[in-house]
């Protein structure tokens, strides 16, 4: 992002309302409009303002010091750093010691003057040493960005397995929590060529060697021109030009808190239409619907209508800022940037002798100024960014120790003398449960227990609660009320990796990883990813087996491949590479345009992946399983295929106790131990499949309902 649009981060406590206009000033920017916070932790305190990214950098110390601690750690770290950090001493005095030999030149202009002769040799040396310095401050430059690259490489590897673990380990509702995605995404930069550390390590470096560059720069400078007439004042009137640009003008665009947003329906309409069109999900309806010429018109209007107003918030904020606006320190910026051509004019009146010496100082003058000016600009630009640099090295070290909204059990499971493969219990007592945010319950007083080794088929309208009944066995959530019993224990009080080990889940909502056909499967039984044998009768079970080995790389085909193909503009007749489609619907990244993802297999072979990877805990062969919970494992099958699902499920289940959710009554319900029919949030009625047509309730009159769809 370019200078000045970068967004702040703040880690102060409390909240920010934009409504708020005693602390908050609101401003209108094109159709933004903008919130920014007046009174920060130091307002009090004159110029607290500036003081306030100090007082940040100082609450980070704490994490600034666990990071280099840890570095430290990586193999070979030390010494790469301790390299880096000669090599930018080094870097930082080079520009004091060409000033130097700029002044021996300003010697040899003052003899020449003096005495009308040139020594030859001190030319020579004098040239020959800023030469010199030009050379080795390449080289330097060049070792730094050699040494930079092993350092930044090794950093960056290492704190990837940390934002992986502080990731990996969240449970659900966590993860789902606003709050917590707001830390992480804060905590994670989006760029993958450094990282957090790396980026602090050489921000603060390099304020260090500017702070001593500056120094080393003035104690030479001084020392030049103390025996030049009038050079120290002309120094201090250049330098006074810097100082005062910066104090009036060099300002960050936006600091401490503030929000944007736009209220402008004209303008988040024209948004959304842009969306709708060059999104290919929308281009099937706006075709069959003959949308484009309304939609065309209507975009036309709202353009007309918000005029020069529109555009991105960066965008106008630049048009906002860099407004010329008359004021007097304008007009006092310009004379302090000409006071220096005075005074030397002045100079050169009165001693027309002096002109060649005073000529070469106010070059010398004007070329540090220059240097000066940029450097100090950049000092304070990052010495306020630093704030948010060391803040988000807090924030990486916070991220791993956010606690999970779903406690850990203490007592191991099963006990010493139990098998979960003999199935387990379930009993839900009172139990009902609100999803986070949300105000209805999607379950109301459930009660029920399933015994072990018990086939259960939970079964009601889309919405019912079914998939919710299964999520909290699983224990992704906690119930808002009752208990839930597992084999007569109270689920809480399990652990939580045992619980899960001895259950196998699929749910309705299943995902397929970014990974091969052979791990998404192989993962189903993360103790035992790799065993190829077990992969591959697994997928025979799931029903896959036969579409895998038709695809061209079989169970190494990716289903999601991460890493995307970039290329330039291709003739039109090259329509894949890699064995992938070309995707010609624009680019995606600066460099080139990125091949499609594997879009070959349907929903019905998607989803025999997902189950072969559920039967990768679920064979007999594995005695640590002791519950199959089904989520609509049918719900993309044709009915063949569900057919001999039903059947290979029900012959491996053993004694393993298997609980299946599903809106569609058959063979399945037929068999089942225990029918548990759900509406609006309830078990409505509970039974055997006989029973319950028995009872000629709300079960027999749906299952007559589907049943009639296959009578003549």
């Amino acid at each position: 992002m370019r200078r000045g649009y970068k967004r702040s981060r703040t880690s102060k406590k409390g909240k920010f309302d934009p409504l708020d206009s005693q602390h908050v000033k609101h401003s209108h920017i094109g159709v933004w409009d903008l919130y920014e916070e007046t009174q920060p932790q130091l307002a009090h305190i004159p110029g607290g303002s500036r003081l306030e990214p100090y007082l940040e950098i100082l609450n980070s110390l704490p994490y600034v010091w666990r990071m280099i601690k840890d570095i430290g750690s990586i193999r070979a770290c030390w010494f790469l750093l301790t390299v880096y950090l000669v090599i930018e001493f080094l870097a930082s005095l080079l520009p004091a010691v060409s000033i130097w030999y700029s002044g021996q030149l300003l010697d040899i202009v003052q003899t020449a003057v003096d005495e009308r002769k040139v020594d030859k040799n001190i030319l020579l040396q004098v040239a020959a040493g800023r030469f010199a310095c030009s050379v080795l401050t390449r080289i330097l430059r060049y070792g730094k960005q050699k040494i930079a690259i092993p350092l930044n490489s090794r950093i960056k590897h290492f704190y990837s397995v940390h934002i992986f673990h502080a990731m990996a380990r969240l449970d659900v509702p966590t993860f789902d929590d606003a709050a917590v995605q707001r830390q992480l995404e804060q905590s994670f930069p989006p760029d993958s060529r450094s990282s957090v550390a790396w980026d602090t390590v050489v921000m603060t470096l390099h304020i260090f060697s500017t702070v001593l560059q500056l120094g080393s720069q003035l104690s030479v400078l001084n020392g030049v021109l103390r025996g030049q007439r009038d050079g120290i004042l002309l120094a201090v009137l250049s330098f006074s030009h810097t100082l005062f640009f910066w104090s009036f003008e060099v300002k960050p665009y936006l600091s401490g808190v503030w929000a944007a947003t736009t209220k402008n329906a004209d303008y988040i309409r024209m948004e959304g239409m842009k969306r709708l069109v060059s999104d290919p999900i929308h281009r099937k309806e706006i075709v069959a619907g003959g949308m484009w010429e309304y939609l065309l018109k209507d975009y036309k209007e709202a353009v007309e209508r918000v005029a020069d107003k529109a555009g991105d918030f960066y965008a106008a904020l630049s048009v906002h800022r860099s407004r010329d606006k008359m004021r007097i320190s304008t007009f006092l910026q310009d004379l302090f940037r000409e006071l220096p051509q005075i005074v030397f004019t002045l100079r050169a009146v009165q001693y027309p002798a002096s002109i060649p010496i005073s000529l070469a100082s106010l070059n010398l003058i004007t070329q540090t100024t220059q240097t000066f000016t940029f450097k100090i600009f950049n000092l304070f630009e990052e010495t306020g960014s630093i704030s948010d640099k060391l803040s988000n090295v807090r924030k990486i070290y916070e991220v791993g120790i956010i606690p999970n909204k779903i406690p850990d059990g203490t007592t191991p499971f099963p006990e010493v003398h139990q098998s979960p493969n003999a199935g387990l219990s379930i009993e839900f007592r009172n139990v009902s449960f609100r999803y986070p945010g949300n105000d209805s319950y999607a379950l109301r007083h459930i009660s029920f227990k399933i015994e072990q080794g018990q086939l259960c088929v939970i079964v009601g309208a889309n919405g019912s609660g079914k998939s919710t009944i299964l999520k909290l066995v699983a224990r992704l959530y906690e119930p808002s009320e009752g208990n839930i019993l597992i084999n007569g224990q109270d689920i809480k009080v399990l652990k939580l990796q045992d619980l899960r080990r001895a259950t196998s889940v699929l749910f309705q909502d299943y995902t397929h990883f970014p990974l091969s056909i052979k791990d998404n499967i192989g993962l189903g039984d993360p103790e035992n990813p790799k065993d190829e044998e077990k992969i591959r009768e697994a997928a025979r079970l799931g029903g896959a087996e036969e579409f895998i080995e038709r695809l061209p790389d079989g169970f190494d085909t990716y289903l999601e491949r991460p890493v995307k193909d970039y290329y330039s503009a291709l003739p039109e007749g090259t329509t894949s590479l890699f064995g992938r489609p070309v995707d010609y619907g624009g680019i995606r990244h600066v460099g080139g345009m990125e091949s499609s993802t594997n879009k070959t297999l349907s929903g019905g072979q998607m989803q025999r992946i997902a189950l072969s990877r559920t039967f990768m805990r679920s064979l007999v062969s594995q005695p640590s399983v002791g519950l199959l919970l089904f989520d609509e494992p049918s719900a993309s099958l044709d009915p063949t295929a569900e057919h001999d699902l039903f059947e290979r499920l029900r012959q491996l289940r053993g004694n393993k106790t298997m609980v299946f959710s599903s809106h569609r009554f058959g063979n399945l319900t037929r068999h089942a131990d225990l029918i548990l029919y759900m509406n609006d949030s309830i078990v409505m009625e509970e039974g055997t499949h006989d029973q319950l047509l028995k009872k000629q309730g709300e079960y027999a009159r749906i299952w007559m309902l589907q049943a009639q769809a296959f009578l003549p």
